[in-house]
């Protein structure tokens, strides 16, 4: 049975779950895959078959987590356990039960490839080139961000998300410098650019543009702060926000098939957020994680998940990417680390 856990409630129950299992299996590492020959997916298939199970921690949409468990499921008939972690939760909760050698999620799915490429560097996940899915598919080139050795899982058009109840199509801010008008005081939220590389990354790029200034008077305006942008979304859905500030178009058409009255705007600028993978080092089961991956950047499973009419770019649709996109450098991560603190201060957080 595929098992689909939320964050909320079985958190702590889970952890302290992995916790008692012991560090025997969680010692395993990822190496032992090696064992299966280079390029050989049937190999492969059967080593996973044989391993049986497979534990996910991702921070894409839950809906989404399910359709992808479910489809690999039938294919493969190996059970899925996943969690949707959002924020910082994941890095912080894997970090935790890798240092302590506790069992912990297989692979991972992540919104911060940056978090991926230190976590290679510290030997907690294991470097794409160095999994043995490469050698299993031909990736377009630029699917592969070279900066991180991490493939390209998604890329998300980012911008706003709005209530249709709430908010005309004719009032949407195409300029930062409208949502300072005192019109807009209270309606508008964010997630908390705290919790989220992704929207510190954002935040940062609208100050880079518009000046510490204009941070200081969208904060003074935004009515609300969430910890991560699903949370803002369904506030902005039973409209308790009336318009939040990064979004993604893929977000909001998953809630529109669930009949939510919001849409997706394009904002004045967006730093568009990579979804990126890797399989754990110290994996229970190295081998489905390694299946998973390879299933999840196929065209077949990556259409599960991806669409490009709804924002939501996979690995073989690339060429679909907004005009003028580049994946942010590592020095750009390192820029928006160190100013974190000032944006957050600027924004009166």
């Amino acid at each position: 049975m595929n098992k689909i856990l939320s964050a909320i409630g079985v958190g702590v129950v889970a952890l302290l779950a992995l916790t008692a299992c012991g560090t025997a299996a969680a010692e395993t590492p990822a190496s032992t895959a090696a064992a299966v020959e280079a390029g050989n997916l049937d190999a492969l298939v059967a080593a996973a078959k044989k391993e049986g199970t497979l534990r996910i921690y991702g921070q894409i949409p839950e809906a989404s987590m399910t359709a992808l468990s479910n489809d690999f499921q039938k294919k493969y008939g190996i059970t899925v356990e996943a969690l949707r972690l959002g924020g910082n939760t994941l890095a912080q909760r894997f970090d935790t039960e890798t240092q302590a050698h506790t069992p912990s999620a297989d692979m991972i799915v992540v919104v911060d490839v940056q978090y991926l490429a230190t976590a290679a560097k510290a030997g907690s996940v294991v470097a794409y080139s160095k999994s043995g899915v490469a050698d299993l598919l031909d990736l377009p080139k630029e699917a592969v961000f070279s900066d991180y050795d991490a493939p390209s899982v998604q890329v998300l058009d980012t911008g706003f998300i709005y209530n249709t109840d709430k908010v005309r199509k004719s009032e949407i801010p195409t300029t930062w410098s409208a949502l300072e008008d005192p019109s807009w005081k209270g309606r508008y939220c964010a997630v908390d650019p705290g919790t989220s590389v992704n929207v510190a990354h954002s935040f940062w790029s609208v100050g880079q543009k518009e000046g510490a200034d204009a941070l200081k008077k969208l904060g003074e305006n935004i009515g609300r702060w969430y910890p991560n942008v699903i949370a803002m979304n369904e506030a902005v859905a039973v409209g308790e926000c009336q318009l939040g500030l990064f979004s993604a178009k893929f977000f909001v058409a998953g809630m529109q098939g669930n009949g939510a009255k919001v849409e997706f705007a394009t904002a004045p600028s967006s730093v568009p957020p990579l979804v990126s993978a890797a399989v754990a080092a110290k994996a229970e089961h190295p081998n489905a994680a390694r299946l998973f991956m390879e299933y999840l950047l196929s065209k077949e499973g990556n259409a599960v998940l991806n669409n490009p009419d709804t924002g939501s770019i996979g690995p073989w649709d690339m060429a679909r990417l907004p005009a003028g996109f580049s994946a942010p450098t590592p020095d750009d991560f390192q820029r928006v680390h160190e100013a974190t603190p000032d944006v957050i201060k600027a924004l009166g957080l």
